[in-house]
């Protein structure tokens, strides 16, 4: 564990600041349950980050200069399921009420985070989500054969307990206004997502079968919740030629996705 300067954790290593050493030695000593909570010390869903993260930390391991880095990602994954499977993993209630009220709005990673923080401060928490299901890009933009969404649901249950109230189909500034919020809470955390597509004005861009990526992940990650689709808006990329604009987590995400439906050619 003698990494002399453990890049991993350092800023382009680790982006929330795991104490990646710390944990590692932990799990080396056998003490899961002490490294869980060295682990969530930093992060609070690392069950999404373990299976999500592209693993910067990796390629920043001191131990990959004359060898492969230490596989950090799958232990943290392997630390956190551990803790859920031995029941570690339990609400934490605060010790006093502060009696301030607080809306969340947006249900994603910073959204869910900042309401869990929030809660166990001692804050009255509402999160406000514009759509069916609490997670934001977890629940719809993720396709289920990277993460499952009982993953998160596991969570959700947890952050219940603690407090966190959960509103759906809630479109901040349509169905509640910002003034409202204003009245009716003490504070307002702003975690929307960047849902705004880049989109490729060109010729052609008008003519069918071209589609955003969210458009397309969500319409699958519903389908997979057993969600109704009207057939004449499905899209499918079955028996099709499919081309993928894009290389990074989107795209091959579309990838994944256009390969399950049985698309021809790629």
């Amino acid at each position: 564990m003698d990494c002399g300067i453990p890049f991993c954790q350092s800023n382009y290593g680790c982006p929330v600041e795991n104490m990646i050493p710390d944990w590692n030695d932990l799990v080396h000593q056998g003490r899961w349950k002490d490294a869980l909570k060295m682990l969530h010390s930093t992060n609070n869903f690392p069950e999404f980050t373990g299976r999500l993260c592209p693993a910067p930390c990796e390629s920043a391991c001191v131990l990959g200069i004359i060898d492969d880095p230490v596989s950090i990602r799958v232990i943290e994954w392997n630390i956190i399921d551990r803790g859920f499977d031995e029941g570690w993993v339990t609400p934490i209630l605060p010790e006093r009420q502060t009696g301030q009220k607080v809306a969340v709005v947006g249900s994603g990673p910073a959204g869910l985070a900042a309401a869990q923080q929030l809660v166990r401060a001692g804050h009255s928490v509402t999160v406000f989500e514009k759509d069916d299901r609490i997670g934001g890009l977890l629940r719809y933009g993720i396709p289920d054969f990277k993460m499952e969404k009982w993953v998160i649901d596991r969570r959700l249950e947890q952050m219940s307990s603690e407090g966190v109230e959960f509103k759906t189909k809630v479109h901040v500034g349509k169905d509640i206004t910002a003034e409202e919020l204003r009245q009716n809470f003490d504070a307002i955390c702003l975690a929307g997502g960047a849902m705004m597509a880049r989109d490729l004005p060109v010729a052609g861009r008008e003519l069918n079968g071209i589609h955003l990526a969210m458009d397309y992940l969500t319409q699958q990650n519903k389908l997979n919740a057993g969600d109704p689709i009207d057939p004449t808006e499905r899209i499918t990329a079955k028996g099709k030629r499919a081309v993928i604009i894009g290389g990074g987590d989107t795209g091959s995400d579309c990838l994944g996705t256009v390969h399950r439906q049985g698309a021809v050619d790629i």
